[in-house]
């Protein structure tokens, strides 16, 4: 199930002002490592003026060309791109302003071995009008099929159970005691009394905010979320 909100503990170093490393479940780290999927189209109307390059000026183009010049259905196509996502949690987060994310489906002949991924489709053998049958999944589980999805994987990228370390560059591993210990001796903590805990929630917001930073910045949590803590 998609979720619209998850919620995250951030370790602070009070006396640097930044955040050390966030404690987090399967739901953000999905919606971390989904950010991947996305297409280029999606990060350029985020980051507005602050791009460089000639990124911008394709995105405007498209934009602002007449209709005339171009095929049916293509500015939709490019502008608001469909990313299709594994089924399960964090995927909400990812319906980001100018994309549709959903999961990906199979439909297939009744009589021939052909699959497509889209229901309106005429199956070439001519043996059956339409692909009417939709398939969840074909054959054993696979690590890097888009189309499967079972109970037993739960959907998403990672495994539940797990807590998982995300630090402040968006470096993510599963939460240990060594690697906390090795995390606060690279960052010379010496004096655990610095250190702070502080629930935040991502919504819709801030996850726009954590997309956009993580392209600027390698303190992308300090930069997102200590601004709010100071509200």
């Amino acid at each position: 199930m998609a979720v619209n909100k998850v919620s995250l503990k951030l370790v602070i170093d009070t006396e640097r002002r930044r955040v050390v490393y966030a404690e987090a479940g399967k739901e953000f780290v999905d919606f971390l490592f989904n950010i991947l999927a996305l297409p280029i189209g999606t990060f350029v109307p985020l980051l507005n003026q602050e791009m460089v390059g000639g990124l911008g000026n394709i995105y405007d183009s498209i934009v602002n060309i007449s209709s005339d010049y171009l095929k049916p259905n293509v500015r939709d196509f490019l502008l608001t791109p469909k990313v299709y996502i594994s089924s399960g949690t964090g995927g909400g987060l990812l319906e980001l302003p100018n994309v549709t994310s959903t999961s990906r489906k199979l439909y297939g002949c009744i009589y021939c071995e052909h699959l497509y991924d889209d229901c309106s489709k005429r199956c070439f053998c001519r043996k059956n009008g339409n692909f009417t049958l939709e398939f969840g999944h074909r054959g054993p589980p696979r690590v890097n099929d888009p189309y499967f999805y079972s109970s037993e994987t739960g959907g998403g990228c990672v495994q539940e159970m797990v807590m998982y370390m995300v630090m402040d560059d968006l470096a993510v591993k599963p939460l240990s005691t060594v690697s906390i210990i090795s995390l606060l001796d690279k960052f010379n903590v010496k004096d655990m009394g610095t250190l702070e805990e502080k629930m935040v929630d991502l919504g819709m917001d801030e996850g726009v905010k954590l997309l956009k930073a993580s392209l600027l910045s390698k303190s992308v949590l300090t930069d997102v979320f200590l601004p709010m803590l100071k509200q």
